[in-house]
Order: structure tokens, then C-alpha cells, then sequence
């Protein structure tokens, strides 16, 4: 890695040759960073140096990655939409009974929208409960039945699930006992 190419510094170069190299003198230096160390001491030299992105390497010296001051930011509030994000509903409403969830849905928020009781787990989104419920990361149109619950896996991959369809099973209104006493 030679150096961090900024837009707002190739956008100086604009309306140049467009065949002509880019001057290195407009790369700045990239700040490499171990993957050991800890966020808070990085998030604290990413503000120190004015910089918003670090070159994460490993311990031979590789490149293992970049991290940027929004990518701590976002472990710390969660996820910051700005105008660059094109960021679909994680909860689409179907009708009363059906709803189309992203995977990364906070559990909570499925709870809380059909009013239903999910069993605690080691999982936080609705994709970690299926995972944690399967043991395994279910196939695309796989159908899953979960107490009232009918689950449909609509977008999945070998290593995470992506969209799934969630509706509450319909009850019969009348029970065979009550169809049994009516006249």
C-alpha cells in the first residue's frame, strides 16, 4: 500500500490528462494500525492524527483489513445511515399475520411487532435465532415451524441467512368440541 487517495484530492486534478499518471504526492501516508490493538486506543489515535481510516495489519505484516472511525462509531450505536446508504426497511408488513424480516432484525423488535415470546438464546437477531434453532444455516424456501410460527427462508447463502418470511400460524376460529355442540 503506497499511500490513501482521498476524492477531494483527485477531484483537484480534475479536467487534467486524463491519460497522465496520479502524482504520488497526493497520496497521504496510510496509518497502520496491528489487528491487536484495542479499539478505544485506535479510535483515540484516529482522532489524534485527523484521520478517519487505519490499515489493520496481521502478525506477519500483511494486510488483514481497514477500519474507519464510522466502522467504531457503528460497533458502539449501531448502524449510522447516511445519503451513500441505500438501506431497505429490516421489517417489510405483509398483511396482519405475515411480515418479511431481515435476518439482522433485533429479535426484540420481531417480539414486539407480532406479540409473541421468543426463548432467550446466545443471539440478538432473528437470523442468530434460526441459526441457534437449526444449529446449522438453513436453505433457500426451506419452511421451518416454530410453535405458532411458520418461518420461510427467502434469501440465504453457505454463510449467513438474508431475508425471511415470518407468519403467525391462523387458528381455527371454532374448536371441534364447539362445532360438535352447535345445533
Amino acid at each position: 500500500i503506497m499511500g490513501i487517495l482521498h476524492t477531494k484530492d483527485l477531484l483537484k486534478l480534475w479536467g487534467g490528462d486524463p491519460t497522465s499518471k496520479i502524482p504520488l504526492d497526493i497520496l497521504r501516508k496510510p496509518y497502520f494500525v496491528p489487528e491487536t490493538q484495542k479499539v478505544s486506543e485506535l479510535f483515540n489515535h484516529l482522532k489524534e492524527k485527523k484521520t478517519h481510516l487505519s490499515i489493520v495489519t496481521d502478525e506477519y505484516g500483511g494486510t488483514a483489513g481497514i477500519i474507519t472511525i464510522e466502522d467504531i462509531i457503528e460497533e458502539i450505536v449501531g448502524e449510522i445511515l447516511d445519503e451513500h446508504d441505500n438501506e431497505k426497511p429490516l421489517l417489510t408488513v405483509i398483511d396482519d399475520q405475515s411480515v418479511l424480516v431481515d435476518a439482522r432484525l433485533e429479535i426484540e423488535k420481531l417480539e414486539e411487532h407480532l406479540n409473541i415470546q421468543l426463548p432467550k438464546g446466545d443471539f440478538e437477531s432473528v437470523g442468530g435465532f434460526i441459526i441457534d434453532l437449526l444449529g446449522r444455516i438453513p436453505d433457500v424456501n426451506e419452511k421451518i415451524s416454530f410453535e405458532d410460527l411458520e418461518i420461510i427462508i427467502k434469501k440465504a447463502n453457505q454463510r449467513r441467512i438474508d431475508n425471511i418470511l415470518v407468519k403467525i400460524k391462523a387458528h381455527p376460529s371454532t374448536s371441534k368440541e364447539e362445532k360438535a355442540s352447535q345445533p
